[in-house]
């Protein structure tokens, strides 16, 4: 009875600490480009700068931490601003907390909650991506806000919230929604 109070405890333990399991997200699937389209389409969600992961890059993104001195591993419900040089000035994922925490309804760009590894640039961003990430010309910033179809609900009031919240901004963003579904070539 002792021991399997003892693992009841270690797996709430784990489930209660994991950041997707608390936000409902589920494994990722297998689907077409065309798929993630129609998804966001069936939500009525923007579909202007989509870009996709390179082949099974959601595996990397699994073994590398998300900031320094995190934990390797995925943060699924995330974004990144970059200058108009390229550098990362801002990274945020909502496993660090409250939006509010960043100041972002406040001021832009907004803060980060915890360190960020300022030697990151959207060339590394790029080696991530099919698709070119282009700084265009009178561009303030960059944005890349990550979604994907199984993070559900979550997912998709992130992406709208945060796509609305760069666009309200008196800076221009060039904002790139980078999906991270598996993705299978049809």
């Amino acid at each position: 009875m002792k021991n399997n109070t003892y693992l009841l405890f270690i797996f709430l333990l784990y489930v209660l600490t994991s950041c997707s399991a608390i936000l409902g997200v589920k494994e990722p699937e297998k689907i077409s480009k065309q798929k993630a389209i129609k998804y966001l389409n069936k939500h009525k969600l923007d579909t202007c700068d989509i870009i996709f992961l390179k082949y099974n890059y959601l595996d990397t993104l699994k073994q590398v931490a998300f900031k320094p001195g995190w934990e390797v591993g995925f943060r699924p419900i995330q974004f990144k601003i970059f200058n108009k040089f390229g550098n990362l000035i801002f990274q945020y994922s909502s496993c660090e907390g409250p939006l509010k925490n960043t100041s972002i309804f406040d001021t832009f760009p907004p803060k980060n909650i915890s360190p960020i590894d300022t030697s990151y640039t959207i060339e590394n961003e790029q080696l991530l991506t099919v698709e070119k990430l282009t700084i265009k010309e009178h561009t303030d910033y960059v944005a890349v806000i990550y979604w994907a179809t199984y993070t559900g609900i979550i997912g998709r009031k992130f992406l709208k919230k945060i796509n609305k919240l760069l666009n309200n901004q008196d800076v221009t963003i060039q904002i790139y929604k980078l999906n991270t579904d598996y993705i299978i070539e049809e």
